[in-house]
């Protein structure tokens, strides 16, 4: 389903009179509420966790001589979250690549940024994540190397008639009963919020198990 399919479904589940809406553009009044409340359901599921499978790619960036330090936004990551850090990779041609090896930045600061260290470049073997979240590698670069691995983004926002959310398809009716909990505490109508609560929660529970590594909490009950 894609956003304004999305819209039309809410509108069809909420029991409104017409049709529509024709877009997700340009709005006013009771269809504008209906594509916020699917783009403030599909932002609010996202944002129940960070480790989401569906919020995980990849990245990949080229070092530059004597640069120790490299933000998400310099790396031009537009919709970074976090880095996943486990397994991140440098290498100079695919044949020599090898695993980062991951410091905490307290462990970093006083290990790397001390005395001579501070200064040695060769290729890096060490990296942490500052509090900015850039990545700092050590030894400080002395040459164009790899670096690549993976990292969560932040939630995405559709815009579009045809943006599609990154869920999988067999769980897009997710964010139309979250959108009829948003439609039901607004109008005072406590069926359909209870319907869509319910709903909404039964596949909650199937998305988890579908999209987190390891067995987390969703949020609490309404």
């Amino acid at each position: 389903m894609n956003f304004l399919s999305l819209c039309t479904r809410l509108r069809q589940e909420a029991g409104l009179s017409g049709t529509g809406p024709a877009s997700v553009l340009s709005q006013t009044g009771e269809m504008k509420r209906i594509v916020d409340w699917v783009s403030s359901a599909y932002e609010d599921i996202q944002n129940l966790h960070q480790t989401w499978r569906f919020l995980r790619t990849a990245f990949s960036f080229s070092t530059i001589a004597a640069v120790q330090d490299y933000t998400p936004a310099s790396v031009s990551l537009t919709d970074f979250g976090s880095w996943i850090k486990n397994d991140i990779r440098i290498y100079s041609s695919t044949s020599d690549e090898d695993q980062l090896i991951y410091s905490p930045w307290e462990e970093f600061r006083i290990n790397y940024y001390l005395g001579s260290n501070r200064t040695s470049s060769g290729r890096p073997t060490v990296f942490t994540v500052k509090p900015s979240n850039a990545i700092a590698l050590w030894a400080i670069p002395d040459a164009v190397y790899t670096v690549n691995g993976e990292y969560y983004k932040t939630a995405q926002t559709m815009s579009a008639n045809a943006d599609s959310p990154l869920l999988p398809t067999r769980f897009h009716m997710i964010i139309v009963w979250k959108g009829l909990m948003h439609y039901g505490a607004y109008a005072g109508a406590d069926e359909k919020y209870a319907h869509g609560n319910n709903e909404y929660k039964k596949l909650l529970s199937m998305l988890e198990f579908d999209q987190l590594e390891d067995t987390t909490y969703g949020e609490p009950l309404a």
